[in-house]
């Protein structure tokens, strides 16, 4: 039985630990809402979780239009947490050091438990502040180059695949650590579900390196094959227990399978990485990036090495995955002819588990580990306003848009990229239509339960393609809304096409 000393030490330890970990998420958003506000604001795909908790709060119809990912977690934490009434940004913002404090939580359950010679704590923080440098390191989002960590920041851009993966990932390693299977595969068994009924990416991230990994230390003897099995039932199990239960969201999914998987475009794909990497590298900080990752992957493989001749399975599970999910990812960017960066995201957040296996054996004497944890304080404090004040921050071109359109009282459209912030704004979405160029709705993240009156107006800005417009259509006037223009038709209604997707 544990004394009572030793279990109030690790209580200290375990509030150390997340409190390092909530200054670090602050620092980290407050970075991100600075130098990539629109990522995280006014981006078109950045915006979807917020259209639907609100659609949804409003109680209207719906029948959304969705790519493969289906954002549930997403949408179920933005939904609870704007309930605090901090406002679209304010809730984003949020949403952002919670979906940073989850990756912790995730790198915290792969460290393990507590136990000699063992500092799962310090190996967290240690991890999770290399994921956080990698933040800084990619910012701002208009840089040339990769930008994967920063991702998590946003509530669409996979971070419930992010977490979801780290948390399996965990799970995994306490199975192999001699965790209860009883309490384990259950746990395991849901979150797979989860993840792959939300985003069927996870199989790539996570269940076939994970199967991978089992089928090696099998033949290496590092487990049992009854402990074999039941990892490989629980996560190859419940991946197609997962995928199944797609299936009454097949109306929602409108991308079919051939904008995901072009071979045919390998050749471009590959052009792609080589020129993304060649951007990273010809700035410095990309260079530190490029070098945190490359020595973090290096890390593993020698640390997994090492574990394998001490047979320790948990440890060679982690580094086996760690090394090899990043590499299927970028398989699939291949395979799938892409240049879709998202897909690379294993390569920042699965590498920095070697720090959390595995820490490095460093004596920190005591006040040095106080003013870092001083300077972690402050640091997190003062991050504080920071995010407040860009959260804040108006956008005056914006407000101008959806001013005009809420006192016209009539419906325009608009085109993906321009029309989504704006559709956000507005008290009733539906005001704006998401059209292409052609004035056929696009019918793409977005609630085609929307009612669509007559067009009579139109918004474009620097990301759209010029209109082709009927035959004969006059511009009646023309506002200017800063890096918006609205082309008003008057009481001329422009008729739209065929739905598209």
């Amino acid at each position: 039985m544990m004394r009572p000393g030793v279990m109030q030490r690790r209580g200290v330890a375990e509030a150390a630990g997340w409190g390092a970990a909530l200054a670090l998420a602050l620092i980290a958003v407050a970075v991100v809402a600075s130098t990539s506000s629109w990522l995280l604001y006014r981006d078109g795909d950045s915006v979807v979780v917020a259209l639907v908790a609100d659609s949804l709060r409003r109680g209207d119809p719906q029948d959304w239009a969705l790519s493969p990912v289906l954002f549930l977690p997403e949408t179920a934490v933005y939904a609870a947490l704007s309930m605090f009434g901090l406002g679209t940004t304010g809730t984003l913002t949020l949403n952002s050091v919670v979906n940073l404090l989850a990756v912790y939580g995730g790198i915290r359950l792969v460290a393990g438990r507590f136990r000699p010679g063992a500092r799962p704590v310090t190996g967290s923080v240690l991890a999770f502040a290399a994921f956080v440098v990698l933040i800084v390191l990619e910012v701002p989002d208009g840089m040339p180059g990769f930008h994967l960590a920063l991702l998590t920041a946003t509530t669409t851009y996979y971070s419930a695949t992010v977490v979801g993966t780290l948390v399996v990932v965990g799970l995994f390693r306490r199975l192999l650590d001699g965790a209860p299977v009883a309490c384990v595969v259950p746990v395991m068994t849901a979150v797979v579900v989860i993840s792959m009924l939300t985003n069927p990416l996870v199989a790539v991230w996570c269940v076939l390196p994970i199967i991978g990994v089992v089928g090696i230390l099998l033949l290496g003897r590092r487990i049992t094959p009854r402990l074999a099995f039941v990892a490989m039932l629980a996560v190859a199990g419940a991946a197609a227990g997962g995928y199944l239960l797609r299936a009454p969201f097949a109306g929602n999914i409108v991308a079919a399978g051939g904008n995901y998987l072009r071979p045919d475009q390998a050749g471009a794909a590959v052009a792609h990485l080589a020129e993304a990497t060649g951007a990273t590298v010809s700035r410095w900080n990309g260079v530190l990036w490029f070098a945190a990752l490359l020595a973090l992957v290096a890390a593993s493989i020698i640390v997994g090495l090492r574990a394998w001749r001490r047979r320790d399975a948990a440890v060679i599970a982690v580094c086996a995955v760690a090394v090899a999910a990043p590499v299927a990812s970028a398989v699939l960017v291949v395979v799938a002819g892409t240049d879709a960066d998202r897909y690379l995201q294993p390569w920042v957040f699965l590498p920095i588990l070697v720090l959390a296996v595995r820490p490095p054996a460093l004596s920190v004497p005591r006040a040095a580990g106080v003013v870092v944890a001083g300077a972690l304080a402050v640091g997190g404090i003062a991050a504080v306003p920071v995010a407040v004040a860009a959260a804040g921050r108006g956008d005056t071109d914006l407000s101008c848009v959806t001013r005009w359109v809420e006192r016209s009282g009539r419906t325009g459209a608009g085109q993906f990229w321009t029309v989504r912030a704006p559709k956000l704004e507005l008290a009733d979405p539906s005001q704006l239509i998401q059209v292409d160029n052609t004035l056929r709705p696009y019918d793409w993240l977005v609630n085609r339960a929307e009612r669509r009156g007559p067009v009579t107006f139109l918004v474009e800005d620097a990301a759209s393609v010029p209109f082709v417009l009927p035959g004969g259509a006059v511009v009646a006037d023309t506002v200017e809304c800063g890096r918006y223009t609205i082309l008003d038709f008057g009481s001329r209604v422009l008729p739209l096409g065929a739905p598209r997707n």
